[in-house]
């Protein structure tokens, strides 16, 4: 089952009392797959919703409906208003006037103080939300562009920051931000299912840095190893063309560090220096010793 799925079935658990079922049931019927006088078609994956679309129906205007199953590769799970009597009760009650499509007046869902519910039956119709360990989007899908643009208003004025855009034929009211999304689910009261996707965000965290931290250690060990490996050839260089015995005692002293402990670090070569030299100094005398075998 889909992370998308999980939400939904945990939003199909959550309480309502009559009017903010109309509302739910408002917003479910808004994003169904057809919604008019003419049809009304509901289409889910997740049977919960299906079931809880019925239950609507029901407790808001007294209309029995039945879920049928189908699809070949996912189950898919349909309800439909047949009665042409029960969908002129359906969209009267609603105050829709008999247009196609149909004209929404989102100033009086604001006005209904259901917007919550409204919200949830859109997303348990038409929304989603990815598997967090993939990527964090959540979105609503739309037929008509007036209808999402009023929709994302909605959205904004109760501080969620989404955006819309068009593709395959539908108009998309969505986010990226994973707080955003935390913010959603818990609003609509997806609670259990927030603090999953918490901890994924949580986790991936921890392991990204963790990852940069091995990267970085990785780098400091071929950056430490390359220079180490330099530093050696240049002295075997200046061994092998007799120069050693001519060099300074300081540069002598540090040819003689580098080559017995051809793995070591420079911090760790200080430490063996009878001078008791700094990381810089000795490290300045080494490239000394690169300069002179590159002039050979």
């Amino acid at each position: 089952m889909s992370f998308s799925s999980d939400v939904k079935n945990e939003l199909c658990g959550v309480r309502t009392d009559t009017a903010a079922n109309c509302a739910e049931a408002h917003g479910m019927l808004l994003l169904s797959r057809c919604f008019s006088f003419e049809k009304i078609l509901f289409q889910t994956g997740v049977f919960a919703v299906a079931e809880r679309f019925c239950t609507l129906l029901r407790q808001s205007f007294d209309i029995i409906a039945f879920v049928k199953t189908g699809g070949d590769k996912r189950p898919v799970y349909t309800v439909e208003v047949y009665s042409d009597a029960d969908r002129k009760r359906i969209l009267n009650k609603l105050s829709y006037k008999n247009t196609n499509p149909l004209v929404v007046d989102f100033d009086k869902i604001r006005a209904s103080g259901h917007i919550k519910e409204f919200i949830r039956g859109a997303f348990l119709a038409g929304g989603s939300v990815s598997d967090p360990e993939k990527e964090y989007r959540a979105e609503f899908s739309f037929k008509q562009n007036d209808v999402a643009a009023d929709f994302l208003g909605i959205l904004d004025s109760k501080g969620f920051d989404f955006t819309m855009t068009y593709r395959a034929n539908k108009f998309l009211v969505y986010t990226k931000n994973s707080t955003t999304i935390e913010e959603l689910l818990t609003y609509l009261g997806a609670g259990n299912e927030t603090l999953n996707l918490i901890g994924v965000k949580v986790y991936k965290s921890i392991r990204n840095r963790s990852n940069r931290q091995n990267n970085f250690e990785t780098a400091n060990i071929l950056k430490t190893a390359n220079a180490a490996y330099l530093q050696t050839e240049a002295i075997k260089k200046l061994k092998a063309a007799g120069k050693l015995a001519t060099l300074p005692e300081e540069l002598l002293e540090a040819a003689e560090l580098r080559i017995h402990n051809p793995d070591m670090s420079l911090a760790s070569l200080c430490k063996l220096s009878a001078a008791r030299l700094t990381r810089s100094g000795l490290n300045h005398r080494l490239q000394k010793l690169i300069e002179m075998a590159e002039e050979l």
